[in-house]
């Protein structure tokens, strides 16, 4: 297994692994849409992302940013066309997606938490592959990455129900800093300065 840079090649793997993996807006606006914002980040300066790759399967990927604002604006600039389109059939599929579209538009869903801080956006693992240490490698490849930028802490987010989500995080030295409510879905935020990330080889 590899750990390497997100590409245009695995955008849809990665959108597929998304989707069947994570909850949230994207989700729900589906794999067209997906499918537009990873084409999108691929590209963009602005996004810290890897994919774990065993022959020719994304086995995991993480993506996250340290502006994570700027890299949202830059996405829709890359891809807009295609992120228009992938959201108006997901919002004709499911209508309810609109409100909470509208809800993050308008910033009410970006409350609780510091918006500018570096941020591990999105991480998932294939449920067949999980427990190979995957998932940690991702992680750290991430924060080395931040690290490089000049960053010394990022922050995350998890969905309050997903126990096991929340107890691989504490495992690595995250610390709670927070709970909020976006999408529906109250969430827990968690901030690691990147010293305190455990050696990978402990």
């Amino acid at each position: 297994m590899t750990i390497e840079g997100l590409g245009p090649q695995h955008v849809r793997a990665v959108a597929a692994l998304h989707t069947a993996s994570l909850g949230g807006l994207l989700t729900q606006l589906g794999s067209a849409t997906l499918r537009a914002y990873y084409r999108a980040c691929a590209t963009s300066p602005l996004a810290t992302a890897f994919v774990a790759v065993e022959g020719n399967a994304v086995t995991g990927f993480v993506l996250g940013s340290t502006s994570p604002a700027s890299l949202r604006r830059d996405v829709l600039r890359r891809n807009t066309l295609e992120v228009a389109l992938g959201v108006a059939s997901g919002v004709l599929r499911r209508p309810t997606a609109l409100w909470w579209l509208l809800r993050s538009v308008g910033g009410a869903g970006f409350r609780g938490y510091d918006v500018a801080a570096p941020e591990l956006i999105y991480l998932a693992v294939s449920p067949t592959q999980r427990g190979r240490g995957i998932g940690r490698q991702l992680v750290d490849a991430f924060g080395d990455a931040v690290r490089a930028a000049g960053e010394t802490r990022f922050e995350l987010s998890v969905d309050e129900n997903n126990r096991d989500a929340a107890a691989f995080y504490e495992r690595l030295g995250f610390t709670r800093v927070g709970t909020y409510e976006e999408f529906g879905q109250r969430h827990i935020r968690y901030a690691t300065t990147l010293s305190s990330i455990p050696d990978a080889k402990s």
